[in-house]
């Protein structure tokens, strides 16, 4: 991850003398591992060498709430979907656009996490944008399709 606290295009590798069954796991926590491309993915989304790192700066009202320590949802509208991440974790996956990068999607139930990776998917495969709610732990807890 990169300061800001998101997952970068790199495919994670495991550290010398790491167990590959320990790979998806971070600190012992399970559901933390990060968005890679590889492959033909790496072809098609990677196409310079520029340095990693943020490439667009927050609008100065976002930056100016997360400075005062806002607890309120910064609603996104109009965004497209342009990929979607997941593996065999529980509630962990990741919706990518091409504005603000890639954004966990909400896991603190089941329901709710079936919901919105059922409507990112539905977003990406029909090429329609999405409204969506960020709250402060960077996840999105609200998708709207239309």
């Amino acid at each position: 991850m990169d300061i800001a606290g998101t997952p970068t295009l790199t495919p994670a590798t495991a550290q010398a003398g790491q167990s590959n069954s320990m790979a998806g796991v971070i600190d012992g926590v399970i559901g933390t591992s990060e968005p890679s491309l590889s492959g033909p993915a790496v072809a098609r989304s990677v196409v310079t060498a520029e340095p990693a790192g943020p490439r667009l700066q927050p609008d100065s009202d976002v930056t100016s709430a997360a400075a005062a320590g806002a607890v309120t949802g910064t609603w996104r509208s109009s965004v497209l979907v342009d990929a979607l991440w997941c593996i065999n974790e529980v509630r962990n996956a990741w919706l990518h656009t091409a504005s603000l990068g890639w954004k966990k999607i909400f896991n603190g139930t089941d329901g709710a996490f079936t919901a919105l990776t059922t409507l990112a998917s539905q977003a990406k495969e029909t090429g329609r944008a999405i409204t969506f709610r960020e709250e402060a732990d960077g996840m999105v807890h609200e998708i709207y399709l239309w």
